[in-house]
């Protein structure tokens, strides 16, 4: 699922006792959604959200050369959290005021397997700055 339409559809298609969703910041936003609001809009469902940043010069960069995503990643498009476009502190309202989300969460810090000497050390950069906001 990469795209509104197909997010709508499944969740249209599938009711919510068969199957939940797992929503993921980075990728709703890489494909043009507001993580904030599909959170909120699909608050009954999330089963699981992943996390991730996105670095937004690179992003453009990758958009204006209509690479595929995982290209977009080789070149840098996704940072440590807290360093890119996605606003965190209001995603961390949505889920602890608004609609009191209590499951899991991964960070993740996609790489091109052959640049990960850094990711270590940008996953700990990622989880210290939600710390930071309030994520235990």
């Amino acid at each position: 699922m990469e795209f509104a339409d197909e997010i709508d559809k499944l969740a249209r298609d599938i009711p919510k006792d068969v199957a939940g969703l797992c929503l993921d910041t980075g990728h709703l936003r890489y494909s043009g959604m507001n993580p904030v609001t599909w959170l909120r809009k699909y608050a009954d469902r999330l089963d699981y959200i992943h996390f991730k940043d996105i670095n937004e010069k690179v992003y453009k960069e990758v958009l204006s050369e209509h690479i595929r995503f995982f290209e977009g990643c080789g070149k840098g498009s996704m940072c440590p959290i807290g360093t890119g476009m996605l606003d965190y502190p209001a995603i961390y309202k949505v889920l602890t005021e608004e609609i009191h989300y209590n499951g899991y969460i991964t960070v993740e810090q996609e790489r091109d397997p052959r640049n990960v000497a850094t990711s270590l050390r940008d996953v700990k950069a990622s989880c210290d700055y939600l710390h930071s906001l309030g994520f235990a």
